[in-house]
């Protein structure tokens, strides 16, 4: 694996869902993260085995629980 690999940052999450890896701000103790900004999934939409979403999945899951 290259230096540049995101699975070697510490910064990066694999996706639960579709296995993108994305920067979670709250793994390098940023004030707030991306997901911040976003509503929050309804509690029966989310898994307390499943880590986090990306971007493109969390926004897709959002989108999902607006229009059920």
């Amino acid at each position: 694996m290259s230096s540049t690999d995101p699975a070697l940052n510490p910064a990066s999450q694999c996706c639960a869902l579709c296995g993108a890896f994305f920067r979670c701000a709250q793994q390098t103790g940023d004030a707030q993260c991306w997901c911040a900004a976003l509503p929050a999934l309804p509690a029966e939409r989310l898994n307390p085995r499943m880590t986090c979403l990306c971007p493109d999945c969390l926004r897709e899951e959002t989108q999902r629980s607006i229009n059920m």
